[in-house]
């Protein structure tokens, strides 16, 4: 009789306890590196979120302050007291409230220290900034940017038109207010306003500039100290641009309240010759970019940092960015040898003008939680930057 071959129930037994414990110990490897690589990939995309918020708030401080006069802008204001509407979350149009009332001009940087709202685990107010600076991206296919001409010149001379071959350029625009309206319209030869997505559109902010001399540049109407102003400027808000006729509109009603304010200062008739009479000097017009950096917790599962131009929608540019904290480096005017006070997070009123670092710290979470601990990884990122447009001072007095 043929003895049959096989396995043994013993045999068996050990083979499949064997490749049960082969099995149980590549599953657990296999679970642990899908944990490990779901936490790399969640802290990866938190440090994502902080780079790119922080990306963008360093480019805009970085320009903060060029073209536009150390004492700021100059704003609406009748004795002494403006209501500016100050940029926030929300519709266009919508608010933290006002800027200080008690400002006649706008300083490059304004601080926001613990404005923003609370979020669930920052304890208190977050912070947010404004900035602001002149805007040079709107060159045309010439070659030419907008204020690198005036408007007018109300003096005349020259030769019209402002091609390359001509010398003494004049350029021949306009500024005409008729009632609560003043149009704009730019000689087509020195500068067209509709360049693609770089164009003059309603929401923009214009700086009209001459040298009209009256009032000064300070932030408040006391605050002579630091007055810089050469001539008389205003800052208006876009209503409407008519890319046929090259020209645009400042009419009333306006969202930040520049325009036909009613103010008895800072206003289109400061600027012109002699004021209130419909005749304006040579005048330059310069695009403001006012940047608003906030921290959006609309939905506090998810908040964000936002950055708002001027009062245009609020775009998302840090994902689950819980808070939000900025500090700054503050130069002591009139110090001898020079000074500075480190590490201030809410700045005077008189000291704004003399900033000069800024430090911003921006703290996230994971986008979901970890699967293990069913709880949410937290990192932060901080840096420093020096403003280019206020950094200057002269050390050897």
């Amino acid at each position: 009789m043929r003895r049959e071959k096989g396995f043994t129930l013993i045999e068996v037994l050990v083979a499949i306890t064997v490749l049960s414990l082969v099995v149980a110990v590549t599953l657990s490897t296999l679970t642990n590196a899908i944990h490990a690589t779901e936490a790399v990939s969640l802290m990866a995309d938190t440090q994502q979120n902080l780079r790119a918020g922080l990306n963008y708030m360093v480019r805009d401080f970085l320009q903060t302050g060029e073209g536009i006069p150390l004492g700021g802008i100059t704003i609406p204001n009748t004795g002494g007291t403006s209501a500016m509407q100050r940029p926030g979350p929300g519709t266009p149009g919508t608010s933290f409230g006002t800027f200080n009332t008690t400002w006649t001009a706008l300083p490059a940087i304004i601080t926001g220290y613990q404005l923003g709202p609370t979020t669930a685990t920052s304890g208190v107010g977050t912070d947010m900034v404004t900035l602001i600076y002149a805007d040079t991206t709107l060159v045309d296919a010439n070659g030419h940017w907008l204020n690198e001409f005036p408007i007018f010149l109300s003096a005349g001379g020259g030769t019209a038109g402002c091609a390359a071959t001509n010398p003494n350029p004049a350029p021949a625009g306009s500024i005409v207010t008729a009632g609560s309206t003043t149009t704009v319209t730019f000689d087509p030869t020195c500068i067209v306003i509709n360049n693609g997505n770089t164009g003059l559109s309603p929401g923009d902010l214009i700086l009209l500039q001459n040298n009209n001399t009256l009032g000064d540049g300070s932030i408040t109407g006391t605050d002579t100290a630091i007055s810089d102003s050469s001539g008389h400027l205003a800052l208006f808000y876009v209503s409407s641009v008519n890319v046929a006729g090259n020209s645009i509109k400042f009419s009333s009603g306006d969202p930040f309240g520049l325009n036909a304010s009613g103010a008895s200062a800072g206003t289109i008739k400061q600027i012109q010759s002699p004021p209130g009479s419909g005749t304006y000097p040579t005048t330059t017009a310069t695009r403001v970019w006012m940047i608003t950096y906030f921290i959006d917790n609309s939905n506090p599962s998810r908040p964000e940092l936002m950055r708002q131009v001027n009062l245009k929608q609020p775009q998302a540019v840090g994902e689950v960015i819980e808070n939000m904290q900025l500090f700054y480096d503050i130069l002591n005017a009139g110090s001898s040898p020079v000074t500075v006070t480190a590490g201030q997070g809410n700045p005077t009123q008189a000291q704004l003008p003399d900033i000069r670092d800024a430090y911003i710290i921006l703290y996230a979470r994971s986008e979901n939680p970890y699967s293990q601990s069913k709880t949410y990884f937290r990192n932060n990122l901080e840096t420093v930057v020096s403003i280019r447009g206020l950094d200057f001072y002269n050390e050897f007095q």
